[in-house]
């Protein structure tokens, strides 16, 4: 049998013509031609009892057939495109191996399949929470099997382009100004670092988490974690995803919160730094994350609250990665009646509760902030 696809058991093994697997997500990308069609697919956490596939019509091979051929789908082959949505020689055509590749867009939960290097299809990191198959040239208006491209053909070649770009500087020497830009930026906040760990366990992407202490309080910083571009911000965000797709995670406490504790919350910092690429999904102001249980005793969460919506919280100035601006994320921690109020709202009215030191809203001293 091929590989896998969302029409799984074919009669005659299909062949895979390219495949790649996503920089930063567990997400596989490959093109696979059966008797009678090519797809792409994405693959996500292949292998898994939760694995979740996204495919995308890409040219029939065989002569279209008039409505959608259910009998194939339910024999579990791949189906041919019907003739209304082929925008292709209704009698197929074939595409050749050589000819084609693939580019992993920034966030690396969305990808394009190119022939000649010319955009042939694409399926968005979007698309894993929507029923929609992607883009594709060949493809008429909205398809059953893959929509058309030609309409957004100039943004999304565009936005190819600039993947391909992206890639090319992270694979070409990006670290080491990152790394002196995000360091400078620490220690002009709270002087020499104290403690420097790297936390990529010599995997790509590098990343470390610094501390230091100022005016009696701890900082963490995690640094590295901006060059990555996190997944699903421009649903949210749209024009402005630019401003909100890059972060930092912080941490502050009080000077005397025993060692202990501190590296029991710097552990979990450390562990959220890869979570918008291993659960497909962003972090920003206002958002909640479970802590494991003991953690932090007597929390059960912290609370995300993005650093320049509060102006007099003294944060890094972090430079910008890659023309676009850092976003530091305090984590604060909030017990279970806190969490229960936070996550009522998407908006963190939870703040109005907050009755202390504007300064010290995101300095842990071991009591509850808001209720």
């Amino acid at each position: 049998m091929g590989i896998m696809d969302k029409f799984s058991k074919k009669q005659k093994e299909p062949e895979v013509l390219v495949e790649s697997w996503s920089p930063v997500c567990d997400i596989q990308a490959f093109a696979e031609e059966s008797d009678s069609c090519v797809y792409f697919y994405l693959w996500r956490d292949p292998g898994s009892d939760h694995a979740q596939v996204k495919s995308c019509w890409v040219c029939n091979t065989a002569p279209a057939p008039n409505d959608i051929d259910e009998a194939a789908m339910d024999r579990g082959e791949a189906p041919r495109m019907p003739r209304s949505g082929c925008g292709h020689d209704p009698r197929g055509i074939r595409v050749r191996k050589r000819d084609l590749s693939i580019v992993w867009l920034e966030e690396g939960d969305g990808a394009a399949l190119l022939e000649a290097g010319k955009l042939l299809a694409l399926i968005p990191g979007w698309a894993w929470s929507h029923d929609f198959h992607g883009y594709c040239r060949h493809a008429v208006g909205t398809a059953p099997f893959a929509w058309e491209l030609t309409q957004a053909e100039a943004v999304l070649t565009a936005r190819v382009e600039r993947s391909a770009a992206y890639w090319r500087t992270m694979e070409d020497g990006y670290w080491k100004p990152l790394q002196e830009g995000g360091l400078g930026a620490m220690e002009g906040f709270f002087g020499p670092h104290e403690q420097y760990f790297a936390i990529d366990g010599g995997k790509f992407p590098s990343k470390a988490l610094v501390t230091g202490r100022k005016d009696g309080i701890r900082y963490a910083f995690t640094l590295g974690v901006a060059a990555l571009c996190m997944p699903h911000v421009e649903q949210y965000h749209q024009e402005d995803a630019g401003d909100h797709r890059r972060m930092e995670l912080a941490f502050a406490a009080r000077g005397d919160l025993p060692d202990e504790d501190w590296m029991k919350a710097l552990g979990f910092l450390s562990g959220v730094s890869g979570y918008p690429w291993r659960e497909i999904t962003w972090l920003g102001h206002g958002h909640t994350l479970l802590l494991p249980e003991g953690r932090i005793p007597g929390f059960a969460a912290v609370l995300l609250l993005d650093g320049r919506k509060l102006p007099e919280v003294p944060v890094p100035a972090f430079p910008p990665v890659m023309g676009e601006p850092v976003c530091p994320l305090w984590m604060v921690p909030i017990t279970k009646a806190e969490y229960d109020l936070a996550v009522e709202s998407i908006e963190p009215v939870i703040l109005e509760k907050y009755q202390g030191a504007p300064e010290r809203l995101v300095v842990f001293d071991g009591k509850p902030k808001f209720l």
